[in-house]
């Protein structure tokens, strides 16, 4: 739903109108719109609260719910104005509410948001008075006179068309500018709209969150776009507010010419800002090529001949930066675009070309001038004036006690530093900076020393023993002189070095301890040996250089400790959470910034990023943490999972653990499965897992032997590393009882404990744990079961692989590091293991996830294979079409708050209701897998949202049962489990208990009366304490079909598309109150937003069921809205009073979760107002319109029920009208073609956020009569 500016009360725009002939004289002016003559006191008005009057007053605030008046600023609510007859007015009883029709006149001139100046105004107001905020009010004004201050407003001006120079001057304002694309929109944007465009003046980022709908734009096009000039991360941008702003005015046009700069120099300043958007020539060296991408594009640092630097930002859709190597100088032709500072942007890989002169490296002077603006702490500077183009400084070469390192301080220490440098370096003091030949770390700084005089500050802050050396290869200039100054410090025991207070630990240590160990070789200065990670506190503090790898290390010249052998370095890739969804692709939020970044996963895919990343280091291991089958998709699932696992043994797995989900077919099930055997539904001659699956805490209950295997050992490069298994203790009560009576879970920590005490028996000293337990990050913190196990384990356990919640984790607890890669193979784990041949263990670690996306990624062609040859096999039963989705519809477990259920949810939980025909069903949110598309609903759709076989059962229950059912599924941190059919219920979400449970028709359910109750049979019988009511309650137990096939009979079943929302069959009680505000006219209704609880009353404009269920639209005098109920059939005409909650969809605002509707007599149906297609907009939205002298065009069949919708054109404006074949009509039955012109009376409506007409009726639609004419938009005519 759009937020609106302009409204239909045109009464008020043709008044407003009148003013420019009757207000403006000089003196004590009055400001007056057609205000009556006849005026009453506010105390009048009160009392006589009825009619229409023009009431005198002063302006004393605002109003709210209760009402309560807000009589002093700043003002946030511009729909509303409060009156008295005195302005100093503060007793509620003598305050009168007046209501501020959104656009119109009079809302423009005395709101007091925009006109605060307008507080204590004398005013005369002409409306109706009528119940406002339940208080006597002043509604719907028609005419204003300001007697004493205020202004008048004039309705703003359209966009203007001009030059993109103009319009980069109009932030926040819409404007209209032509260019040319500069771009192909798939190198720069991808799935959204993000291109350049240029004219002769300037250029411009065109940007869009999505693409869909929009032009494919390309290199050459000349495009004309409506949109606003708005600024991200300081880049300016035209955002059009849909696709159609976005006009390709010619193709193939001769793009602007480039203009080519002699240095990098004016993009590290202001004057940067007039080359943004346009395409530019420069000549620069790449000092680094990152080896992966961040946020789908590689960030390449360059600099120019003067050390002048800026970020060359390459798309991965470009594929240009293969071109690049770092060391090298380029000629680069690119856009000038900005994130906080300006970069470069090349299109594609032929704008990057080897330079012919290779000069070498540049290398900055020896000093450059400046001064300090600030310091952060002890060894942090800002300059007033840049160096290098930077005016942050990481002063070089030494490191001080963190005071804010992830939220963590040293202390005492770290505040000295930071006292002592803002002493050494007061504001304003001029310095002369000497950066190191390398001068930039990862994060932009400048590394540099600062020089006052001649003091080395860096320096002076080791020998006061604020600071130790911290000297990073290669830059290790004045390394002695330091090392004399920390020997002196440290004999003299300043600072640091105070026995009686010394720093505890160093701030290298400090931080690698929260990062999960040491991860530099540390080498001595002056032997030129150097020792692995681990060992660094065996170099002397003021001998040490830090090198991040062996071969840097080398390559300075220094040799391995003569106890010193390379590490291992070892790879282990991993997935969890597969579900044997082998063939699914998820358009997936990645990066959780609420917008899609693309499609993920699919095992081909997988594939690839395995195999690509095994490829960088021959000892690598393959293992996954559980739930790789169970649950999966029809390419697996009828084949009884046996296709998941030929192709993890394509990939060479290693190592697994199982999870609870290879136990949803029981014990034997799981055997099978790993060492073979035929099954009905399998394939041919099937002979096990060729890799091992461990278990340290599944054992058989008879005797305590494990199931499984509780570790294995795998060597990869020389060295043993122990794989342990464990599944949550929680998997007991999550699989079907029946099939695991044989064995049970024991406890994680005492299970892992003891197969680490066997691997050390061996000599085991590298372990990891493959756990199916959650784990939960936020920022660095990492909690859950699988950080609690981390917490309670044998230390000799390095990097913990959890699973089971479907996060992303990456993060460290008690030196212990934790990945979980997401869920369905999105993403793959990446650890990196470093093992000590000295002492066999894990001395370095590092985790990454990777997200498995697929654009511009060739997936594997063996794994294809595979797919394509089982999907062959099933795709006459997965793509056979049972159905039609009008809407997406999402589903999985309830959540807290006014509206606890999913549409999807609903569904399901009505599907098993009408198969069992049952009283009441109840759905577990855990076995909703999958969420269902819009368009035509395949067997395999379903099969992928209810992938379990689980069986339907029918039990008795009384009234009283259910609220006991209902509070064993509630949880105060997460609310409700389950979806609900056939009532609905509310609950309190502090007292975690069920209030009232409503039948269909809204009475309260009997509380002695037995019902029926639907569930899944894993619900009846499963003993975890969310279910195990059920089972203990429910009589008479009744066996119906499985749940997908009573879904497929359901959907099969419907002659209608489907529509099914969320509404409100779960709500909080404590939410309801909070958000009810009472009755209200059908505009308030609107004003008021989305989740409020409302009464409003109106007539009935559209039949019950012409548009699902009982669903009809309903209209007052202020405007019309659609109702979500199935309780009561209605007839047009019928006035009624509903109660319900705000809410929306596609952008139509709505009510649903209604809980109280009722027929109050019968009226007149509100005539129709005559519209054009260009002008039914939010103000008409629910109500009654009529197009007239419209030509069709683009009639089409859109469902396979007999649905339709045609073009509705009228001098070239057009709308879409939809015929709805539960109206009773179908292409074949309409009296018109394409070309006709008609008449056309129906509902304005909106529609995934393009304005639509609905017809209620073919009567509604008249082929034009020419001899009628053509009215203007008045009521009725």
């Amino acid at each position: 739903m759009r937020k609106h500016v302009w409204n239909k009360v045109l009464s008020v725009l043709l008044a407003f109108a009148l003013v420019l002939t009757n207000f403006l004289s000089f003196g004590n002016a009055q400001l007056t719109v057609q205000a009556e003559e006849t005026v009453i006191t506010v105390a009048q008005a009160i009392a006589n609260n009825t009619g229409v009057a023009t009431v005198e007053g002063f302006i004393v605030g605002t109003t709210s719910v209760g009402p309560n008046y807000q009589l002093s600023g700043p003002f946030t609510v511009p729909s509303n104005l409060a009156i008295a007859d005195s302005p100093n007015e503060t007793a509620k009883a003598n305050i009168m509410p007046v209501q501020l029709v959104s656009g119109t006149a009079v809302r423009n001139a005395l709101n007091l948001v925009d006109h605060p100046e307008n507080l204590g105004a004398k005013v005369r107001i002409t409306g109706t008075l009528s119940a406002y905020f339940t208080t006597p009010g002043l509604k719907t004004p028609t005419a204003y006179t300001i007697v004493d201050g205020g202004v008048v407003i004039d309705p703003p001006p359209g966009p203007q068309e001009m030059s993109i120079a103009d319009a980069r001057a109009k932030t926040g304002q819409t404007v209209i500018v032509e260019g040319v694309v500069t771009a192909d929109n798939a190198a720069l944007g991808g799935y959204k709209i993000s291109t350049y465009i240029q004219d002769g003046t300037a250029g411009i980022n065109l940007y869009a969150s999505s693409a869909t709908g929009f032009p494919e734009l390309k290199e050459g096009d000349k495009v004309r776009v409506t949109g606003k000039i708005t600024e991200y991360k300081g880049l300016l941008e035209i955002e059009p507010s849909q696709a159609a702003d976005v006009q390709v005015v010619s193709s193939g046009n001769t793009l602007p010419a480039v203009t080519t700069l002699s240095s990098l120099e004016a993009l590290t300043t202001a004057a940067g800002e007039v080359y943004e958007g346009t395409l530019v020539k420069v000549t620069a060296y790449a000092a680094s090529v990152p080896s992966s991408a961040s946020g789908g594009g590689y960030n390449v640092a360059i600099y120019d001949g003067a050390f002048n630097s800026t970020t060359l930002r390459v798309m991965e859709t470009t594929g240009a930066i293969s071109q690049i190597q770092a060391g090298k100088w380029y000629e680069f032709t690119a856009i000038v675009g900005q994130y906080d500072s300006y970069q470069l942007m090349p299109r594609k890989a032929s704008d990057i070309k080897l330079a012919a002169e290779q000069p070498g490296a540049p290398r900055p002077a020896d000093r450059y001038a400046s001064s300090i603006k600030s310091t952060v702490d002890g060894d942090t500077a800002h300059l007033n004036t840049p160096v290098l183009g930077a005016t942050t400084v990481r002063m070089l070469s030494i490191d001080t006690p963190e005071t804010n390192y992830e939220g963590m301080s040293q202390g005492f220490h770290g505040e000295q530093a930071k006292l002592k440098l803002k002493e050494l370096l007061p504001v304003g003091t001029p310095v002369e900076i000497e950066p190191a030949d390398q001068p930039f770390d990862s994060y932009g700084r400048l590394l540099a020393h600062i020089h006052v005089g001649e003091m080395d500050i860096n320096k002076e802050m080791v020998r006061l023993g604020m600071a130790v050396p911290y000297f990073i290869w290669p830059n290790v200039e004045h390394f002695e002189e330091y090392a004399a100054a920390t020997r002196e410090a440290m004999q003299n025991e300043r600072g640091i070095w105070d026995p009686q207070n010394p720093l505890e630990q160093l701030p290298y240590e400090f931080r690698f301890t929260d990062r999960g160990g040491p991860d530099k070789y540390v080498g001595d200065f002056y032997t030129k040996k150097f020792v692995s990670p681990d060992k660094w506190e065996e170099v002397p503090v003021e001998n040490r250089v830090f090198f991040y790898s062996t071969e840097e290390a080398l390559s300075a010249g220094y040799t391995y400790a003569e106890t010193m052998q390379p590490n291992v370095q070892v790879q282990l890739l991993s997935i969890n959470d597969l579900h044997g969804k082998i063939d699914q692709s998820y358009e997936a939020d990645f990066n959780g910034d609420r917008v899609n970044d693309g499609w993920f996963g699919r095992m081909d895919y997988v594939a690839t990023y395995l195999k690509n990343r095994e490829a960088t280091n021959p000892n690598t291991l393959l293992i996954h943490a559980g739930d790789a089958v169970g649950g999966s998709s029809p390419v697996s699932a009828l084949f009884q999972d046996e296709p998941t696992i030929e192709i993890l043994e394509n990939l060479g797995f290693d190592a697994g653990t199982i999870g609870n989900h290879e136990l949803d077919e029981g014990t034997a099930e799981m055997l099978r499965l790993q060492n073979g055997g035929d099954h009905p539904n399998g394939t041919e001659n099937y002979d096990g897992i060729n890799f091992p699956h461990v278990a340290a805490n599944v054992v058989y209950k008879a005797t305590g032997e494990h199931v499984l295997d509780p570790y294995v050992i795998k060597e990869v490069g020389g060295e043993k590393i122990g794989f342990i298994g464990v599944v949550t203790k929680s998997a007991a009560g999550m699989v079907m009882p029946a099939g695991i009576q044989d064995i049970e879970f024991t406890d994680e920590t005492a299970a892992v404990n003891a197969a680490v005490a066997e691997l050390k028996a061996q000599g085991i000293k590298a372990i990891v744990v493959m756990a199916h337990m959650d784990a939960v990050q936020s920022g660095t913190k990492v909690t859950g079961p699988a950080a609690d196990l981390a917490n309670k384990v044998d230390d000799e356990v390095d990097v913990i692989f959890a699973a089971h919640n479907h996060l992303i984790v990456n993060g460290v607890v008690d030196n212990k590091l934790i990945v979980q890669a997401w869920e369905y193979g999105k993403a793959i784990a990446d650890v990196d293991l470093e093992i000590s041949p000295a002492t066999h263990d894990i001395v370095a670690k590092r985790g990454e996830i990777v997200p498995v996306a697929q654009a511009g990624v060739t997936p594997d062609p063996a794994v294809t294979e595979i797919l394509n040859k089982y999907q062959n096999r099933i795709a006459p039963i997965i793509n056979q079409v049972v159905g039609e989705a009008e809407q997406q519809m999402l589903g999985g477990y309830g959540v807290k708050g006014l509206i606890g259920d999913n549409a999807l949810g609903n569904l399901i939980a009505d599907s098993m209701s009408f198969a069992m025909d049952s009283d009441f069903a109840l759905m577990n949110g855990g076995g909703i897998r999958d969420n269902l598309q819009a368009g035509p609903i395949t067997w395999g759709e379903l099969y992928n949202i209810l992938p379990f076989n689980n069986v339907l059962m029918k039990l008795e229950v009384t009234g009283a049962d259910m609220f006991k059912i209902l509070d064993a599924q509630l949880s105060k941190q997460y609310g409700p489990d389950f979806s609900v059919g056939g009532f609905s219920y509310t609950y309190d979400s502090e007292t975690v208990k069920t209030v009232d449970i409503f039948l269909p028709d809204g009475s309260k359910i009997d509380p002695a009366k037995t019902y029926t109750l639907a569930v899944n049979n894993f619900m009846a019988t499963s003993t975890s304490a969310k279910y195990k009511p059920m089972g203990q309650l429910g009589k008479n137990p009744v066996t119906g079909p499985e749940d997908l096939e009573a879904l497929v009979a359901f959907v099969k079943n419907s002659t209608a598309p489907f529509a099914y929302e969320a509404d409100a069959r779960i709500s909080d009680v404590r939410e309801i109150a909070a958000n009810t505000i009472g009755e209200l006219s059908i505009a308030d209704a609107r004003l008021a937003g989305t989740g409020k609880v409302v009464t409003v009353q109106g007539t009935v404009t559209s039949k019950t069921g012409i548009f699902g269920e009982k669903r009809f639209y309903v209209q007052d005098a202020t405007g019309g809205l659609f109702v979500l109920q199935n309780r009561t059939d209605l007839e047009v005409g019928d006035v009624v009073r509903v109660t319900g909650i705000t809410a929306e969809n596609g952008g139509e605002f709505r009510l649903i979760g209604v809980t109280a509707i009722e027929t109050v007599g019968t009226a007149v149906v509100p005539e129709h107002v005559n519209v054009t297609p260009g002008t039914v907009n939010e103000a008409l939205e629910g109500e009654i319109v009529k197009l007239k002298k419209v030509i069709v065009s683009d009639l089409t069949q859109t469902n396979t029920f007999g649905s339709a919708s045609f073009t509705a054109t009228l001098d070239g404006q057009s709308i879409t009208v939809l015929i709805d074949s539960r109206i009773g009509a179908n292409v074949a039955s309409l009296h018109f073609e394409n070309s006709a012109a008609l008449d056309v009376i129906g509902i304005a409506s909106e529609v995934n956020g393009s304005y639509v007409v609905k017809l209620r009726s073919l009567n509604d639609v008249k082929v034009f009569n020419p001899n009628a004419g053509f009215g203007s938009a008045k009521k009725g005519k």
